[in-house]
């Protein structure tokens, strides 16, 4: 016995749906597979464009970007596409003792596009030149002809800019209140002031130690708020985004009210992060009195 033929219209009907669950989102599997898979292979190609540029070959820039490609880097004035990339090939030969390094921060993948974010940071230009620089990156690949092709750029400095006299005024500033809150029995200042990546070694400890240490301190010195001591100021360096300031202490009377009379010498190291600027490295020693 025969079954009954569907009707053309229904056959239709039920083809579009079956081709539409193929067609339709990939499992969980598999979208993540997707993403490692083209997470390595760009992320290859990004660490090869600048493997290539450490050698003043951008050409392989080039070649790995779509015929249709803009971009914007952070020191042009408008987007440009690859006529202007072409036309800096001759321009950067010889100059070969760019360093830099590159860390991954994220990708995201749909179909066959994707957006891959990371961090740069230079520390000698193509010239020779000793820098301190970092940006954030953003480029735009899609899939031409199952190859990922670069169709989008655009960078941005992360390295804010200072003037080095308000600089100078800001972390001294901070030095002074880190000692008055620190007079007043309170260790919360300091380490509010302090980078995630803090290391310090103040004189008598066996070791550095880090944020976590100093955090420990601040239960420890409530209640210690009889310390008296005078700061001069010695002098300021600056490289990029780091400072290192030099000064001397005069201590009269310890946090428990013991007379005293301990002179130190002081090097801060400062960085400056997203929130400004921040201390990450400490080391004092003790300085014979007058005498």
């Amino acid at each position: 016995m025969h079954k009954p033929k569907l009707s053309k219209r229904l056959t239709i009907m039920v083809l579009a749906l079956a081709l539409g669950a193929c067609a339709g989102n990939s499992p969980p599997g598999d979208a993540a597979s997707e993403k490692e898979a083209a997470k390595e292979a760009i992320w290859a190609k990004e660490q090869a464009v600048y493997a290539a540029r450490r050698r003043a070959d951008p050409q392989f820039y080039i070649d790995n970007a779509s015929e249709r490609y803009v971009g914007w880097s952070p020191n042009w004035d408008a987007p440009a596409g690859l006529g202007l990339l072409r036309a800096g090939v001759s321009r950067v030969q010889g100059q070969v003792h760019e360093e830099l390094s590159l860390e991954f921060k994220d990708i995201a993948v749909s179909g066959n596009a994707a957006v891959i974010y990371y961090r740069t940071h230079r520390t000698r230009l193509p010239t020779g030149e000793e820098v301190d620089e970092r940006f954030d990156i953003a480029h735009i690949w899609v899939k031409e002809a199952d190859e990922w092709k670069l169709l989008g750029a655009l960078g941005r400095s992360a390295s804010p800019g200072y003037d080095p006299e308000q600089a100078t005024a800001e972390i001294w500033a901070k030095e002074q209140a880190i000692y008055a809150a620190r007079g007043e029995g309170d260790l919360q200042f300091y380490v509010d002031n302090a980078s995630e990546h803090y290391m310090g070694w103040p004189p008598g400890w066996p070791k550095p130690s880090g944020i976590d240490q100093l955090r420990a301190g601040v239960e420890q010195m409530r209640g210690l708020d009889q310390e008296e001591l005078a700061m001069e100021f010695g002098d300021i360096t600056f490289s990029g985004n780091t400072a290192v300031i030099y000064y001397s202490t005069h201590r009269t009377r310890m946090p428990t009210g013991e007379e005293v009379d301990q002179r130190f010498h002081i090097a801060h190291v400062w960085a400056r992060e997203v929130s400004g600027w921040k201390l990450v490295g400490a080391l004092g020693r003790m300085a014979s009195p007058p005498g």
